[in-house]
């Protein structure tokens, strides 16, 4: 079965303005993260275009910073964004175009903390990919280092409207562009595969021009669903041992939000 991911992540400055907002809820969560556990090194999987990257640079602490992504699109905005950054930050970040399963860096097994925010381990659909992207992660841990995951909690409800069909098209937001040039409206349908547990989406993205114009785009987005205990034993089978699990980024207690956050420690 073919799987979609490239398509959406190469409109680099929608996705930014898509998501500006997630980083109010999410980036606190991540710096205070990085203060409790005084990593050296950090390693950000699926970096995207430094949403939360540059954030975490411009908090404390003097740690060096790498991050790997596999969309180029994302990785040049990641560059463009960095080089407005002064010196001495752009000097603390290393960035690789790669897939999170098969990995080699030069810094293997010396990181201290590494992280996978956002829901972007729900692009690895297959079974063997996830295994090696966690065995992988395992080997470039230090001893006592900290790897942690951060999706969505399944809503039942709103995966059985998607069954094995499309489901109905949802709103999901209205958006200004910069300097008001354009207003973005988006919409999704979601289709929900039990067996192969992964959400088919199909996006409308659609720009309304200050100058009148408007133009009006699809793109698709397949994303696997990871279940708690599922996504707990890919931790436990890699040789992690689980040190936490919380429901959201105000650090509530798994099972008291709509969030997992996993953090496994290699032993």
């Amino acid at each position: 079965m073919a799987y979609a991911v490239g398509e959406y992540y190469e409109r680099v400055s929608d996705y930014d303005l898509e998501y500006q907002e997630q980083s109010e809820q999410d980036v606190p969560f991540w710096r205070e993260l990085v203060m409790r556990f005084t990593p050296d090194r950090v390693l950000e999987l699926a970096c995207g275009s430094g949403r939360i990257g540059i954030e975490l640079l411009r908090g404390p602490g003097n740690f060096a910073l790498e991050g790997l992504d596999i969309a180029p699109e994302m990785l040049t905005a990641y560059r463009r964004k960095l080089a407005l950054e002064p010196e001495q930050v752009q000097r603390r970040v290393t960035l690789y175009e790669g897939d999170m399963s098969d990995y080699q860096l030069p810094n293997k097994g010396l990181f201290d903390l590494i992280l996978l925010p956002f829901n972007s381990i729900c692009h690895l659909y297959e079974l063997e990919q996830q295994i090696a992207t966690f065995k992988n992660t395992y080997d470039h841990l230090r001893p006592g280092g900290r790897f942690v995951v951060d999706t969505f909690l399944p809503d039942i409800d709103y995966l059985s409207d998607a069954l094995n069909r499309p489901s109905h098209v949802y709103m999901e937001g209205e958006i200004n562009g910069p300097d008001d040039e354009f207003t973005m409206l988006l919409y999704s349908s979601r289709k929900y595969e039990v067996i192969e547990q992964t959400q088919h989406i199909v996006w409308t993205h659609e720009k309304f021009f200050a100058t009148g114009e408007n133009e009006r785009y699809l793109t698709r987005l397949d994303m696997h669903v990871f279940f708690p205990r599922e996504l707990q034993l890919l931790f436990l089978i890699s040789g992690f041992r689980i040190d936490a699990i919380y429901g959201d980024y105000d650090w509530k207690p798994f099972g008291r939000g709509t969030r997992q956050i996993v953090v496994g420690r290699k032993s």
